[in-house]
């Protein structure tokens, strides 16, 4: 039971039960192993939580321009691992306040609905289409070959430039919606892409105004 009660959040903020501020649990296929948190502190930071009461007003964000307000009392949030860090973001047990620029999404049933002019972008494989299947001693592997047919390189590294599309909100207020849909390649700013776990598939976490344009190739 909450000591005080808490029915609206203040300006800009939500206020969100996550239950712990770590996850100290692991989960590799069916088995669980427990962690030291505070062993990396930031890494195991939990990051999503339920609403449980939002402000009254308009909303911003860092550069003071106006989000649309779809956070509603109730939603999955997720948000950036250190809005729980300020000392002053708890306020009761497990009950926080969170900056509402620094959320990401909400999820309602399955559908997961980026807000604040964010988008979630699918990890792909540099030069993913060039790759084909050989046989190595019996053994097949990915590699890529010339057109002699011998291989030229192996091993595939996740391209931190070009991404796929899964996941496209609303832009923020007054600001045009970037044509993009999901499934399309997207071509990204290369030190913007930090990653985020959300519903347990990791996504480059960008916001639309980050996103260069369509990636095509010709």
């Amino acid at each position: 039971m909450l000591q005080y009660e808490l029915s609206q959040a203040s300006p800009n903020s939500l206020i969100v039960e996550i239950g712990a501020q770590y996850d100290d649990t692991v989960q590799y296929g069916s088995l669980s192993i427990f962690i030291d948190p505070l062993f990396k502190p930031t890494h195991n930071a939990r990051i999503y939580g339920l609403v449980k009461a939002i402000p009254k007003g308009k909303c911003y964000n860092e550069d003071g321009i106006e989000i649309e307000a779809d956070v509603k009392v109730g939603d999955k949030v997720y948000f950036h691992y250190l809005a729980t860090f300020d000392e002053n973001a708890c306020l009761y047990g497990n009950y926080y306040r969170i900056p509402y620029c620094w959320v990401f999404c909400v999820v309602r049933g399955t559908d997961i609905i980026p807000i604040g002019g964010w988008t979630f972008c699918e990890k792909m494989v540099e030069g993913e289409e060039e790759f084909s299947q050989v046989e190595v001693g019996n053994v097949k592997i990915s590699a890529v070959t010339n057109s002699s047919g011998l291989v030229t390189s192996i091993g595939k590294n996740e391209s931190t430039r070009v991404a796929i599309m899964r996941h496209i909100g609303k832009p923020l207020k007054n600001i045009n919606s970037i044509e993009v849909n999901s499934g399309e390649k997207v071509l990204i700013e290369k030190s913007l892409n930090f990653e985020n776990t959300i519903e347990g598939k990791s996504y480059y976490t960008i916001r639309q105004g980050d996103i260069l344009g369509k990636y095509k190739t010709f």
